[in-house]
Formats: C-alpha cells, structure tokens, sequence
C-alpha cells in the first residue's frame, strides 16, 4: 500500500573491509510507496427526448489498475438524465466519481475521472389534420387546432398548426373531393420542435354538392 516503509541493512559483507575490526551501526533507510495513476472513463451513452436515462454505476472504464484489481462501481451524474432534458443542450456530460467496491484500494491511487458524453436525440411526433367537410360554394375555414398528435413527451402541448387546403375556396368543385389538408408549422404550446421530428399527416376535406 500506499506510504513509507523502513529499508533495514544487515550483513555488510564483502570487499576489502574486516567487520571484526568495526562496530558497526546500521541505519534504516525509507522506501516511499507513491499512489499509481488511474484513469475512471464514464462511457458515453444516448437516449431520446421524453426518456429518463439510468447511468449504470459499472458503465466506466478503469485504466492504471494494478495487480489484477477491481473497481465495482462509480457514481455518475448527467443535466441529461432528466426526462425534459432537450436535444439544444445535447450531449451533456456524464461526470463519474466516487469510485469503490472491488478489491482495489482508492488510498493506493492518484485517481482522475473523466466525463462521457450523453446524447439526446428528437423524438417521434405525428401531428395529423382533422378531417372536414363543406358544401360547394362555401368557403372552408381550417381552425389551426383541428389536430391530433401522438408523441408529445412530458404532457407538453402544442398551441396551433397551419392548414392548407386547395378545397377550401369556395370554387373548389365536388369532382376533386376529398382534398387534401395540409397542416404545417405546429407552434407555441409548452412543447419545444427542436425536441421532436415531427411528421405531418394530411387531413381530407369533403365537398358536397350544393342543394
């Protein structure tokens, strides 16, 4: 381990000297045992928007162990865990310490850690378009709310999309019902768009003959 030992001679012996003609002292000498370096490396790890990360305590790798000995675990932390950290502030550092268990001694060890690196990536959101109907001659108004979604993480919301459709006008004949309704641009609400890859889904628009 770690510290001082006393070097003790004895027996000096040899050369050109006769120990009978001496009384001889021997003095201790000192053998300093210094901490061996080790390197604690978290390992990087990834996950998607919306999910809790578990850090495994034995996801590191140990360089500069000696003597064919362990280390069982490491503590390590991430801003990233959370289920509401975002894609913006990816990757976020995973930062071990603590070292412990096995059978190595952390007294016998200049110990450095060394972060990884957690990546957030989007998550899947569907935003789909209500489907509508009108009569020939009307003028169709999309509400920019006429939406469903599936995927919104952390009960976020979202406030409005835009919706198109080449069959609101009030010219749009039956003959080329259903048209499509296009929705784009899903805005405010609490949910954030850099946090999701969002797929939009069109709606139909139905026009019926007019009486």
């Amino acid at each position: 381990n770690v510290g001082a030992y006393s070097i003790v001679p004895s027996n000096a012996t040899g050369g050109s000297f006769n120990p009978a003609n001496y009384v001889i002292t021997y003095n201790n000498g000192t053998l300093t045992v210094s901490p061996a370096p080790l390197a604690v490396t978290a390992n990087n790890a990834a996950k998607t928007y919306g999910q809790t990360a578990s850090l495994s305590s034995t996801a590191f790798i140990a360089s500069g162990l000696q003597n064919g000995e362990t280390i069982a675990g490491v503590v390590e932390t991430s801003a990233g865990a959370t289920a509401t950290a975002g894609v913006a502030g990816s990757p976020y550092a995973i930062t071990p310490s603590a070292a412990s268990g096995g059978n190595f001694n952390a007294a016998n060890y200049s110990i450095a850690y060394a972060n990884g690196a957690l990546t957030v990536s989007p998550a899947s959101l569907t935003i789909s378009a209500n489907n509508a109907s009108k009569t020939y001659g009307q003028t169709a108004t999309l509400s920019p709310t006429a939406f469903t979604t599936s995927g919104l993480q952390n009960s976020e919301t979202i406030a409005a999309v835009v919706e198109a459709s080449a069959g609101a006008a009030a010219t749009a004949g039956v003959a080329g019902s259903p048209y499509a309704i296009t929705p784009s641009a899903a805005s405010g609400g609490s949910f954030n768009p850099t946090n999701y890859n969002i797929a939009y889904a069109n709606g139909a628009l139905t026009v019926s003959p007019a009486a």
